[in-house]
């Protein structure tokens, strides 16, 4: 009886402490600029997930951007954008600005601090109308945990410049749509999936047991795009994901057994931006990583790596460059990174 109410005692906390996580609030606005008058600045600061509908202008985008602490997930794709005129927009340093309807504003989610822009770190994603008309300069730039930008529309909004940035961003777009946007000027260089995003935290418990804790969790493995596992892995895990998941943007290993990453695994991954490796990841097989061109910036390799086999960052022409953070790599296989350039590998 004890340890049954212990066991309801911690399913209770462990409710708790998740609903402490994540923190929803829906605002209607009635009128442009009004936004933060309709919370106390400790309600603004504990939001998490914010959707807003009604009318909204560059004086909330700037309250949204300095205020909001902890403000994760945005949806206005209810809201109306007002034109404003004014110095209390979000522009930096106070500039008269006019803002129009309908545009994200310039700097709505960056600024300007000490000659060095800035983004709000804590936004992960953001679902825009099907009305916007253009997303303005650096309106996103530095935002630099921004995985997702939803658009409702199907005809491409003018894109500024360092508006949005392509190597950290997944742009998800309605069906049928992807192809204007990818003529676009300056969306082409954007990973564009036609339909919602899909996330899929996965445990599992038993090697070879993916494919099963992927259909319990009621989704179909070409659907998921950002894919987070822990627990056990072994080959047939890790073939499924490369068969049956041409959609990854981003997926985080590194609370799973695995001690190999089998040849192929992540090959052809067109729309791949990042990925944590297994934190006791030994081997990385031939070509696990080749042609994923959108994996950019910079991949970590864990200490206990000691071998890269043969042409594993072929045609990874957006990542700059690999570190690797311990000494025990025994094994580097030939044409690493292709047969041109210089390699870019470090030890740390």
């Amino acid at each position: 009886m004890k340890l049954k109410q212990l066991l309801i005692s911690f399913l209770l906390a462990t409710g708790t402490l998740q609903a402490a996580a994540q923190v929803s609030k829906t605002y209607f606005v009635a009128k442009p600029g009004t936004l933060i008058s309709m919370m106390t600045e400790e309600e603004a600061n504990s939001v998490t997930h914010l959707t807003l509908t009604g009318k909204i202008n560059a004086e909330d985008f700037k309250h949204l951007r300095n205020e909001f602490a902890s403000l994760k997930v945005l949806d206005i794709s209810n809201a109306d954008i007002r034109m404003y005129t004014g110095k209390s927009g979000t522009y930096p340093n106070g500039k008269f600005y006019i803002y129009m309807a309908n545009f994200i504003p310039a700097y709505a989610f960056s600024d300007i601090i000490d000659g060095v822009t800035k983004g709000k770190t804590t936004l992960e994603k953001v679902i825009l109308s099907e009305k916007i008309k253009n997303i303005e300069d650096a309106a996103f730039k530095g935002c630099e945990n921004l995985k997702v930008c939803q658009l409702r529309k199907k005809t491409p909004p003018n894109l500024l410049p360092e508006a949005l940035a392509d190597s950290i961003t997944a742009v998800f777009v309605p069906l049928g749509s992807s192809d204007a946007y990818r003529i676009k000027d300056r969306w082409q260089n954007f990973a564009f999936i036609e339909g919602e995003p899909t996330v899929a935290n996965i445990q599992v418990g038993m090697m070879g047991k993916l494919e099963d804790e992927v259909m319990k969790a009621g989704l179909q493995p070409k659907d998921i795009n950002f894919l987070t596992i822990e627990g056990k892995l072994d080959n047939a895990d890790f073939k499924l994901i490369r068969d049956y998941m041409p959609n990854l943007v981003s997926v985080n290993i590194s609370r799973t057994n695995a001690t190999a990453i089998p040849d192929f695994t992540f090959s052809q991954k067109k729309y791949l931006l990042n990925i944590q490796l297994p934190h006791n990841l030994k081997i990385i097989g031939q070509r696990v990583f080749s042609n994923c061109g959108r994996l950019t910036g910079t991949l970590e390799l864990p200490a206990s790596v000691t071998a890269i086999e043969f042409g594993a960052f072929m045609g990874c022409d957006n990542l700059r460059r690999v570190v690797a953070l311990g000494n025990k790599i025994t094994t580097v296989g030939d044409n690493l990174f292709g047969t041109e350039g210089p390699s870019r590998l470090i030890y740390k």
